[in-house]
């Protein structure tokens, strides 16, 4: 489960160092203004002795987007595509819905090759997350080791929001989705259209609605539904000739900023299946930097931490 936890009232977000560690969770976006840290991509350090990661700098060489065989694409065509894909497969899927005292289980993998020597490592990242964000969660580190993801505090809050019935209560129309979410970001006014939605506030609903798209348990129709609300975000850039991590041809789909660029998901190029995400990882000190593939393998509701489906 991919959530944001926000913080209230000092603008600093109380978990982001937590995520900084040597870890499979990933901090895309941290904004003081709305103190936000989303886990969509996986960026950070395996080890290297160097301290966490940070992104590739702007002026990278994007080996995934660039070159011999890519081509740009019709960014919302391919996301509607993909929302249109998820509608079909949710006509007759049987939903399993979750009580808010339960977890959520998700189980990563992650395949890593050093852009200069070409080593490659796949390494498996668990997380249990509770479903009402009241009981204490848990990650599973590389080498089995794992800590603790505490309850919610008093004056925090997540997105997508704790417990089902919230889940099942949020905008299922995209462009009112965009709008709810932009009336959070926005300190409680809500726009009354998306042209009140300046550039800095499409950027942090992307990371949102990225989330909310690609996470495995949502109630049917709200991963659709965020897939649709991308496909209206400014910026959105599609990129076919991507590979996935078997090294298909797919398509990379991100948004045009110049920390993001590196930064895609990827879907198959005829069925517009999400495939998992792609990003380039840095190392602080500059002198390693991977091509980086992520992919759930695992998935469910389980009962307790450390459960699996």
């Amino acid at each position: 489960m991919r959530d944001i936890r926000i913080s209230g009232g000092s603008g600093h977000d109380s978990g982001g160092f937590r995520h900084r560690r040597k870890l499979l969770t990933v901090v895309l976006a941290a904004t003081a203004a709305v103190a936000v840290t989303a886990t969509v991509a996986v960026a950070v350090d395996y080890g290297d002795g160097n301290g966490s990661s940070a992104s590739a700098a702007s002026g990278a060489s994007d080996a995934q987007g660039r070159g011999e065989g890519k081509r740009e694409v019709d960014a919302a065509k391919v996301l509607r595509a993909a929302a249109d894909r998820l509608r079909e497969e949710e006509k007759d899927a049987k939903t399993d819905v979750p009580r808010d005292d339960q977890f959520i289980y998700t189980e990563n993998i992650v395949k890593e090759t050093d852009r200069k020597t070409g080593k490659t490592d796949v390494r498996p990242a668990e997380n249990w997350d509770s479903v009402d964000r009241r009981k204490r969660g848990w990650v599973n580190e590389i080498g089995g080791k794992g800590w603790s993801v505490p309850p919610l505090g008093r004056q925090e809050s997540t997105w997508p929001p704790p417990g089902w019935e919230a889940r099942e209560k949020l905008p299922k129309d995209p462009e009112e989705l965009i709008l709810y979410l932009a009336k959070g970001h926005t300190g409680g006014k809500k726009p009354k259209s998306l042209d009140e939605i300046d550039e800095f506030e499409w950027m942090q609903l992307q990371f949102s609605l990225k989330g909310l798209a690609t996470s495995p348990v949502e109630p049917k129709g709200l991963r659709p539904a965020a897939f649709d609300a991308l496909a209206k975000v400014p910026g959105m850039r599609a990129t076919a000739g991507v590979k996935d991590g078997e090294g298909n041809p797919s398509v990379g789909v991100w948004f045009d900023y110049k920390f993001n660029k590196d930064q895609k998901l990827v879907l198959d190029e005829d069925s517009h299946e999400y495939l998992g995400d792609r990003a380039i990882r840095t190392t602080l000190n500059k002198k390693k930097s991977y091509d980086q593939f992520i992919h759930i393998d695992d998935f469910g509701v389980v009962d307790e931490v450390k459960q699996r489906p």
